[in-house]
């Protein structure tokens, strides 16, 4: 089952480049097919898009390209031809063009500070919960090509202790990388803000001091007092999208019930 759904998906993304014209930046060559900027942007919304680090999008732009390689001897093996996987397409594309559809419709909705604020005063029941303090490694580079390269080593299997020794410039390097707890009561809470929205070993990368920190946190503990409306915005405004995608969805389906005509034959 798994393997079907790659090939789906594979088949897809490679049906998908074909539909597009190529135009602007190319950001990769596999064989003879270029993958443009432009097609990449429409994986992400604007916000997304641009909040994502240089790093960030080599990294999606390498997976993209280790697709299309699959993608392109699944063709060369005819795996496109099985009706099974014609069918699978199909339902897929359904689904890509329905998420479209109500993608278009939330575009034209807006949430403002005031609406974060709003949900927050009548749900802030549900978002009483502790600070959590963290444990973390760092390693500090200088530039955002070595960042990737010691963030896939540690992927690939290298110990974060080792990689801190081998690159990091700083000097707690030479110990492991280990620098402490860090708590959003720091004089300097960037360091917490970037390990607290993941979960913990997950590896960030954080542009500061002339330089790259790729850091993990490794436990947690406790803080004192309780997240506020500025450290759950991202939370509120995630629940909010939710809840309107939800709501886009069940009036597009009363809509379109209303004046088509479909009959469960099961």
């Amino acid at each position: 089952m798994k393997t079907s759904f790659i090939i789906v998906i594979i088949l897809l993304s490679l049906s998908a480049c074909s539909l597009f014209e190529k135009k602007g930046e190319i950001v990769a060559q596999v064989g003879k097919e270029t993958l443009t900027m432009e097609e990449f942007k429409v994986n992400f919304s604007e916000a997304e898009f641009n909040a994502l680090s240089n790093e960030q999008k080599r990294e999606y732009i390498q997976q993209w390209i280790n697709l299309t390689l699959l993608a392109q001897e699944a063709e060369k093996q005819g795996l496109g031809s099985e009706e099974a996987v014609k069918n699978q397409i199909r339902y897929a594309e359904k689904k890509v063009l329905g998420n479209a559809l109500i993608s278009a419709r939330l575009q034209a909705e807006r949430i403002s500070e005031e609406d974060l604020f709003k949900y927050y005063r009548v749900h802030q029941g549900d978002f009483i919960q502790p600070l959590m303090n963290y444990k973390v490694q760092r390693i500090y580079v200088s530039d955002a090509s070595l960042a990737a390269k010691v963030r896939q080593e540690i992927i690939n299997g290298l110990r974060f202790e080792d990689a801190a020794k081998i690159y990091s410039l700083e000097t707690l390097g030479q110990n492991g990388g280990y620098a402490g707890t860090v708590t959003p009561n720091d004089a300097d809470s960037t360091f917490w803000q970037a390990v607290s929205k993941v979960k913990l070993y997950d590896i960030v990368t954080l542009q500061k001091d002339n330089g790259y920190y790729i850091l993990r946190s490794y436990e947690e503990e406790q803080g004192t007092g309780e997240a506020g409306f500025d450290g759950l915005k991202d939370e509120i405004k995630r629940r909010i999208l939710d809840e309107r995608r939800k709501q886009v969805y069940d009036n597009l389906l009363r809509e379109l019930k209303s004046k088509s005509d479909v009959y469960l034959m099961i």
